[in-house]
Formats: C-alpha cells, structure tokens, sequence
C-alpha cells in the first residue's frame, strides 16, 4: 500500500498569516485566532517593563498576553511581534515562554528578535499594500501610521526597508 501526499493541500501557518495581508489595517487578532492563539490585549504584567509575551499552556494551546497600559498602536506591533514568535520560534515556545520588553528583546537572542521585528513589520505593514499606496501617493508617515494603525517610527523603518525615501 503507498501512501499518497497532496502537497497542494498542506496549509501552514505561515500560509493561514498571510490570508490576512492583503489589506490595512491588517486584522491581527483575527490572524492569532485563525493560528489557534488565544490573546489577552488587556493583560495585567507584573513588570510594567513587559510589553507582551507568548506562551504555550500545558494543554497544548498558546497564549499572547500585551500590556494593557501601552498605548494602542504599540499594542499592535507587539501582537504582531508575538505572533512572529509563534510562526519562527515555536519550537523555543514550547521549551519557555517568551516574555518581551518594551524594546522587543527577550532573553532570545538578538538575531531570534530581529527576526520576528522584521516578520512583526511585514504581517502589520505588508510588501505589497505598502507599495500599492505609494504608487496611488500616499507617500506621508502620518497618513501611513493610521491606515495601517502602526507607530510612525514603526512605519519610517518600513518604509527604509523597503527602499523609499523617508
């Protein structure tokens, strides 16, 4: 008996965030729900220098907790990041939580973090509708940072990575 595999038909997480970059503001509460992540954007952290955290229950089931006292916009990147986490770094979930400061660093490398900043950038501010809006004119940071709910640093850096002159 040979077993047959329809390549075609295996989804993957990365394949079920990316259903939700095709527009802004991207939905990423939606995106964590959709990867089976349950999200606390109200969590009360014990160090107020935590900005969120990803952790994987006993039961199997990962959870995203951010700081309720950040601002809404911060909020956002930071699910963003935690979901990076989940989509690169699961296997190091798995072992420990991964709790993040304010600054986005955990006690994971600094390669590790960079990694899901640049991911967390992409899934809140995608390639493809950055550059759509550019081409239509909507060339300013501040008409950016709200279609897309992402900080003005946050979209100055995505803009340079990207190759537009900030």
């Amino acid at each position: 008996m040979s077993l047959s595999i329809n390549l075609d038909r295996i989804v993957t997480p990365m394949d079920i965030a990316r259903r939700y970059t095709q527009s802004a503001p991207v939905d990423l509460e939606a995106m964590a729900r959709a990867l089976g992540i349950r999200v606390d954007m109200n969590a009360h952290m014990s160090d107020p220098d935590t900005s969120g955290l990803i952790k994987k229950s006993e039961g199997g089931e990962y959870r995203i907790e951010i700081n309720a006292n950040d601002p809404a916009k911060r909020k956002k990147f930071t699910l963003a990041h935690e979901i990076s986490h989940y989509l690169l770094h699961r296997d190091m979930i798995d072992r420990a939580a991964v709790i993040d400061n304010g600054m986005y660093r955990s006690s994971l490398s600094n390669e590790v973090e960079r990694q899901a900043n640049r991911l967390a950038a992409e899934l809140l501010m995608p390639e493809q509708v950055v550059r759509k809006l550019w081409n239509l004119g909507v060339k300013s940071i501040g008409q950016l940072s709200g279609i897309f709910h992402a900080s003005e640093p946050a979209v100055r850096i995505r803009l340079e990575q990207l190759g537009y002159p900030v």
